[in-house]
Formats: C-alpha cells, structure tokens, sequence
C-alpha cells in the first residue's frame, strides 16, 4: 500500500508503474487531482489551451494558402451595416475619419 511521504517541502504518494500505466501516463507526465469530498482521483492532465499552437501554425504556414483562402483574406468587409454595428454613439463624421485610419494601416508596408 502506497504511503504518503516527504518530498522537499511538500509530501507525496509513489505511484507504480502498474497505476502509471493505468493513467495512461509515464514518468515525468502531468496529471490533474479531482477533488470529490473524502476522496481525490488523480486523472492524465487536459491539454492546456493554445498548446501546440505554434507547431500548427508553422505547419499551416509552411502549406501556404488556398486560393479560397487568400480570397477571404483579401475580401472588403465593410459594408452598409457598419454604421449600425458601431451604435448610434458614433457619428458619421468619427465613422469617416475611423474608415479613413484604417485605410492607411492597410496601404503602410510592413
């Protein structure tokens, strides 16, 4: 039977290979703790969110674009709908220097 033991300044159970293996986990893996009154189930760790991000974006980049996909990128989204989407706090004039601002972003060289 596992017993909890001192580990630095915390305490900590030794689990066997055989639980390990149960998990689905192996030295070294992160696990999570399930608190439940009177008990705590240690499950294998979520991926934590964003994780692998930056593979999946060198690898989409290294694939380039499609041509649907560029065409989407290089699509005008502005429409006649804008004025209502900023709300009747905006006025046509704060809309007009808002849309002239970002007109020059887009033309500026990187």
């Amino acid at each position: 039977m596992p017993v909890i033991r001192k580990i630095g300044n915390s305490s900590g159970v030794i689990l066997p290979k055989s639980a390990l293996a149960a998990l689905g986990v192996s030295e070294g893996g992160a696990v999570e703790f399930v608190h439940e009154p009177g008990k705590i189930t240690i499950v294998p760790a979520q991926k934590r969110p964003r994780e692998g991000w930056a593979e999946d974006s060198r690898r989409i980049a290294a694939a380039g674009l499609t041509d649907e996909e560029r065409e989407w990128l290089e699509a005008d989204l502005t429409s006649e709908t804008d004025a209502e989407m900023l709300g009747p706090e905006w006025t046509d004039d704060e809309i007009a220097e808002l849309e002239a601002a970002l007109a020059v972003n887009e033309t500026r060289p990187e």
